[in-house]
């Protein structure tokens, strides 16, 4: 039986293979080249309510509902909705000219 004198390097050799391999997929990872560049920020959309409309932005929930019962006193159907850590007063287009007096006189 012929026994290679050379069996103790079988091991680090394959080692070293393995390892470059991992260099390779590392550079191929980390490389610039291959990376889109960043996004340009989308510009700001006005949010869609539907039929309603904002007649106020407040920072409270609490102002917000304030608002609505003052409306709601005046026979004009409003909600409350977060927006952009805010919160905004909407009421149907048809009222939104009235509402608006109203807050503003409030």
């Amino acid at each position: 039986m012929l026994v290679s004198s050379y069996h103790y390097l079988e091991g680090p050799l394959i080692a070293m293979a393995a390892l470059g391999v991992i260099i390779l997929i590392c550079r191929w990872v980390f490389s610039t080249d291959h990376r889109a560049a960043p996004a340009a920020p989308a510009p700001k959309v006005r949010p869609d309510y539907g039929l309603l409309e904002p007649i106020s932005v407040v920072r409270t929930r609490d102002d917000a509902e304030m608002l609505r019962e003052v409306l709601r006193g005046a026979g004009i159907r409003g909600s409350v909705t977060e927006s952009d850590g805010a919160f905004a007063v909407l009421v149907f287009s048809r009222d939104a000219a009235a509402a608006r007096d109203l807050v503003r006189s409030s």
